[in-house]
């Protein structure tokens, strides 16, 4: 017997049939398998579709057979979702948009990564899931927030979603693990093309405690066109969004803007009117988004957001008492450790504010190749951070 799952990919094979256009034939008929058996003149009358498309659509279905496609689908890669699975998101299903093959990778405790991941599929269904995106290239500010608001939401207990590009993503990603949490990478390429290349290790830490997802099929490379379309994913999986730091023209507003349209809460850190890449979240104030003040004001704001429905009943709101900074354990950092001389000097030439490599060149007086070695071995102790750019600074 031919499963509902076998028709989200069948239809979702059909030329003129996007994610959009998917669920509102769900939505019209209730099920997909009863969609593909309908008569044209009723595939006609749902909104978007019309006679010619419906004739187009018979056509096309005459030739495909939904258990063989599912049957290659699951050849190539069984770690997929669809809709009727009961580990696809919820929160997601609930977009007028949802993937209709969304491809993950992560630990299923008990077995390899490619098993599944059902611990995290628990945790998405009652802990807060907030998106964290910006700029690319965010500065000494943006940096600091990012950390500490990613730091302050995984406290407690909720999973940071962003899409492992350079900047604002990375540094989010990174927090959230650094406080041993839980963290979804969202990918603009196949869940196996790590993009950019540098980020190759945080994946592999993501991969051991979250998830990667992508709608994207195993082995797809960049695509310019693909990462706007992936923001709807990271914004359909979040109940909230932060914007930390971005210019105006900037993807991470596609995000926030798609987050809005989905009724999902979008905060902006407000920030210097002299600094571009403040731009986008001071704009996104004037519309309406909330402002981050600190993080008491945002973890009380977070405890007050709406109920969201989904297909599978209503998702719980976490409660303000619950999201208090008086229950986050207080973290104290351990003592520095003694450096040999010529670590500690290239230490100490390090400042709170990111420096580039020539910077630190003029300042240490060493040979480009040997500061970079021990830039790394500080790198590797965890007392010097690389930022984009290759700057450097003291990691907090």
């Amino acid at each position: 017997m031919t499963s509902e799952r076998a028709y989200w990919v069948a239809w979702s094979s059909l030329d003129g049939v996007g994610p959009i256009l998917q669920k509102r034939i769900f939505d019209a008929f209730g099920s997909l398998e009863i969609a593909w058996n309908a008569p044209l003149e009723d595939l006609a009358r749902v909104n978007g579709i019309g006679l010619p498309l419906a004739e187009k659509i018979g056509m096309l279905r005459s030739r495909c057979s939904p258990d063989t496609l599912l049957a290659e689908y699951e050849d190539r890669s069984q770690a997929f979702w669809t809709p009727p699975d009961d580990d696809y998101p919820a929160l997601l299903f609930a977009i007028p948009d949802p993937p209709p093959v969304l491809y993950y990778r992560g630990v299923h405790h008990g077995g390899s990564r490619y098993q599944g991941a059902q611990k995290t599929k628990a945790l998405l269904s009652n802990a807060l899931t907030v998106g964290m995106v910006g700029t690319r290239r965010p500065s000494s500010y943006g940096v600091c927030w990012t950390r500490r608001l990613s730091q302050c939401l995984t406290r407690q207990g909720s999973i940071i979603v962003s899409g492992l590009a350079d900047g604002v993503d990375t540094l989010a990603h990174q927090s959230c693990l650094k406080q041993q949490g839980i963290t979804i990478a969202v990918l603009g390429t196949g869940v196996d093309v790590v993009y950019p290349a540098f980020n190759q290790a945080l994946y592999e830490q993501i991969l051991e405690t979250g998830l990667v997802l992508s709608e994207y099929p195993d082995g797809t490379p960049p695509d310019r066109g693909h990462f706007p379309r992936r923001n709807r994913i990271i914004a359909g999986l979040s109940r909230a969004v932060l914007v930390t730091e971005a210019p105006e023209r900037s993807g991470a507003l596609i995000t926030a803007h798609l987050a809005n349209d989905y009724g999902r809460e979008v905060y902006a850190l407000p920030g210097s009117l002299d600094n571009p890449s403040s731009r986008g979240c001071l704009k996104l104030i004037d519309q309406g988004s909330q402002m981050i003040l600190d993080e008491y004001h945002l973890l009380e704001s977070l405890g007050r957001l709406p109920v969201v429905t989904t297909p599978g009943g209503t998702l719980p709101v976490p409660q303000a008492e619950q999201l208090t900074l008086d229950a986050a354990p207080v973290t104290v950092p351990p003592p520095r450790p003694k450096l040999p001389p010529d670590l500690q000097a290239v230490f100490e030439a390090i400042a709170d504010e990111p420096l580039t490599l020539d910077n630190l060149v003029q300042r240490t007086q060493l040979e480009t190749g040997k500061l970079l070695g021990t830039l790394v071995q500080l790198e590797l102790q965890g007392l010097v951070i690389q930022l984009p750019g290759m700057r450097y600074q003291r990691q907090n």
